[in-house]
């Protein structure tokens, strides 16, 4: 019987998480030409904290060190758990090559600052895709389980990664905006701290940039409500033994509250109507800020409390 605790869940969040905030901030800065280039690095100063306390949460919940280090002696396509320790540490360590070289550009002429300009670019790329993995193997840790709530679909994979994205996107607004008024502030010693662990104090993200972020989480949203339904409809008609338990589990059981009201409104329903509401209007209005800032809270929060639903429910 697996006996997975809240460690798991929540190293299952933060790993989707910082994937997502670095999918979407690169995505954001290709398809701007470059022109989002301090989202990317905000996302990936973000997701390094994110993706190091995973790996504690993680070498906490097999309850003994060394049985984490043996993960990363082995290295097996068909071990999830092995699949997806490597795939944690090699994005955390190109992200970490990355802010270094980022950090290194000040000291540098420029066109030496333009060769490693050349070399964060294609680390980027190789980030991006484990990024993907990343948010990927959050749903296939559990999809290959035997268990009736996680097993037999790709749709709990595709679940997990629009939640992370969802949440990274989240995550990333609040960062953005965050730095954005530290950089406007008059904290001058914060600032000038902030330089010397990143080569930078100009981290301003411009407010269209902020609203498009959340017009794409609605979007992404919608995309993981659909996701949501067709899990459901799939469980409801499977003809593994103790599916229909399962959902009953969720929909009426002892996980209906936390489902209906921790995933279904707090991470969905609640931040897409934030998010409509918002559409088209701009950041400066107070209402539209505060709006989106809610809205973003209510992903984090909601993300966490679907992955708890969904690795609680299939251990009962």
């Amino acid at each position: 019987m697996i006996t997975w605790s809240a460690p798991i869940y929540v190293y299952l969040w933060l790993a989707g998480m910082a994937g997502g905030a670095y999918f979407a901030a690169f995505l954001a800065n290709r398809f701007t030409g470059g022109g989002n280039r301090r989202l990317l690095r905000l996302a990936t100063y973000l997701g390094i904290p994110l993706a190091v306390i995973g790996v504690i949460l993680l070498v906490a919940e097999l309850g003994h060190p060394i049985r984490f280090w043996h993960l990363l002696t082995v290295f097996s396509v068909e071990s999830p758990m092995s699949m997806g320790t490597w795939i944690l540490l090699i994005w955390v360590f190109a992200a970490v090559i990355m802010a270094i070289l980022w950090w290194a550009e000040q000291f540098l002429s420029e066109d030496a600052a333009h060769s490693l300009k050349q070399l964060t670019g294609f680390l980027s790329w190789i980030d991006a895709l484990f990024a993907a993995l990343l948010m990927t193997y959050t749903g296939v840790l559990l999809a290959v389980s035997t268990q009736p709530l996680w097993s037999g679909t790709a749709l709990l994979p595709a679940l997990f990664v629009a939640s992370a994205v969802s949440t990274g996107v989240a995550i990333l607004i609040i960062t953005a905006l965050i730095a954005t008024a530290i950089t406007k502030s008059g904290f001058t010693e914060l600032k000038m701290a902030i330089n010397q662990l990143t080569g930078s104090t100009d981290w301003i993200v411009h407010n269209r940039t902020v609203e498009r972020l959340a017009e794409a989480d609605a979007i992404v949203i919608i995309i993981e409500l659909a996701v949501l339904i067709g899990y459901a409809v799939w469980i409801s008609t499977s003809s593994m033994a103790g599916a229909g338990e399962a959902l009953t589990l969720l929909t009426t059981g002892a996980l209906a509250v936390p489902f209906w009201i921790g995933v279904v409104l707090l991470a969905l329903l609640i931040p897409l109507g934030l998010d409509l509401f918002n559409w088209g209007k701009q950041l400066e209005i107070k209402v539209v800020s505060r709006a989106i800032v809610l809205s973003s809270v209510c992903v984090i929060m909601g993300g966490l409390v679907l992955r708890a639903v969904i690795t609680i429910g299939g251990q009962i």
